[in-house]
């Protein structure tokens, strides 16, 4: 990694949007789901798939999160420009002037 992509600050903002992706819906569905099942007066398998909406969400978004994190850090440093675009023998210029 280079430059920007591995200063303290940046890893720990990545840190912690990836416990945020992960611990947000399920607390999120959990405490919904408890909610509505206390509130509402649901039947308690409510609050089973509350849980298991919970746990859906909560992979999904971290899958989802670091195949973004693959994408933008799993790239090579090479600069597209190292293959030549132009033969070298091409440039005559100082053959021209050095007579």
């Amino acid at each position: 990694m280079s430059g920007k992509k591995s200063n303290p600050l940046s890893v720990y903002a990545v840190v912690s949007h990836i416990s945020f992706v992960i611990l947000a819906p399920l607390l999120l569905f959990i405490v919904g789901g408890h909610y509505a099942v206390e509130f509402f007066g649901w039947p308690d398998w409510a609050m089973g798939i509350c849980v298991a909406l919970g746990i859906i969400f909560m992979l999904g978004g971290a899958v989802n999160f670091l195949a973004q994190l693959i994408a933008r850090y799993g790239k090579d440093d090479k600069s597209k420009y190292t293959r030549a675009y132009s033969n070298p023998k091409d440039n005559d210029y100082y053959d021209d002037h050095g007579r």
